[in-house]
């Protein structure tokens, strides 16, 4: 928050008060300028908790009773509405215990408090005074929740990535998870005894084009057989059970999804250093939310208080994955 000159009445000082407390409540609040900007996840440090970057601008800092259930100006009175792209999946998402659904979600279940996001989610909300039963999901399309103008939400997490551009049509909070690269690739695969980034260099890669997966393959990797760019991550499975490549290049919760979903006989050959500014995942809120700035509280205190690091380390550190130097 920025400082406020002495003023040299109680009542200049009273009216500079009411005013801030007015902006918490009720102004539009830039979304943070930040680190990488890029259309697909692209991770850094697996057991890193997001933190707002050094560049970052700051928002409006919201007063503790504005950022109270009470108080926040939310789709409907007393409830915190969150979106979430359908199926959801792990590690962000998780199936319920014996496979029950809940209707309309498929594969993960945001509202059982499971996994990355659904837990963060949960967080988030209790920071901000809402119960658990005062929590609605409502499934959204990413390509949905990422365009400009209003919003079914109040917020949403579903892997957005923050970038610059993107942040000019939608308010995009402080990180929440930190993002690094990994490689998985079948046990079969020579591929899975490499240690090292440049023992990568003589293996076709693969990923989805256009994403800072391909950006890491093609800049740091800098393999000596050309890397294969397709059309989706199932496209890229595809190619690896076909032989095409050796290995999929992929953020590392989502490498985790796929050795023990969607492959057999698959492991993490490693997660990957992080080359430039770190990427993280943010919580997305329609453009100017009176929302951000308390969400934005609210990831804080539970950074503090261990809330956020014990949630990364349940869902995502916890899986382990070898790190290649």
């Amino acid at each position: 928050m920025r400082p406020f000159r002495s003023v040299p009445s109680v009542i200049s000082a009273q009216l500079v008060v009411v005013a801030v407390l007015v902006a918490a409540c009720t102004g539009s609040v830039p979304s943070p300028s930040a680190s990488a900007a890029v259309a697909s996840p692209s991770p850094a440090s697996p057991s890193a908790v997001a933190s707002a970057p050094a560049s970052a601008s700051v928002a409006p800092s919201a007063t503790e009773n504005a950022c109270t259930a009470a108080n926040l100006k939310t789709m409907t009175a007393g409830k915190l509405t969150i979106g979430a792209d359908n199926p959801a999946f792990p590690p962000y998402f998780e199936p319920n215990d014996g496979g029950a659904k809940t209707k309309p979600w498929e594969n993960g279940d945001p509202t059982n408090g499971k996994g990355l996001e659904s837990a963060t989610a949960y967080a988030v909300a209790d920071k901000l005074g809402f119960a658990k039963a005062d929590v609605v999901w409502k499934p959204v399309p990413f390509n949905t929740a990422i365009q400009p103008g209003a919003k079914p939400f109040d917020m949403y997490l579903t892997q957005v990535s923050y970038s610059a551009e993107r942040a000019k049509a939608v308010d995009l909070s402080d990180g929440y998870f930190d993002l690094n690269q990994a490689v998985v690739a079948l046990k079969s695969n020579p591929i899975s005894k490499v240690t090292t980034v440049a023992g990568l260099k003589d293996f076709t890669l693969g990923t989805q084009g256009n994403t800072t997966a391909y950006t890491y393959i093609t800049q740091t990797i800098q393999p000596t057989k050309a890397p294969r760019a397709y059309d989706s991550l199932d496209a890229a499975l595809a190619g690896l059970k076909a032989k095409q490549i050796d290995g999929i290049v992929a953020d590392l919760p989502t490498t985790f999804y796929m050795r023990d979903a969607q492959l057999s006989n698959a492991q993490i050959v490693g997660s990957l250093p992080t080359v430039g500014p770190v990427e993280h995942f943010s919580i997305l809120l329609a453009k100017g939310s009176p929302l951000t700035a308390c969400v934005n509280q609210a990831l804080a205190a539970a950074k503090t208080d261990g809330t956020l690091p014990a949630i990364v380390q349940q869902w995502i550190t916890s899986q382990g994955a070898p790190e290649l130097k």
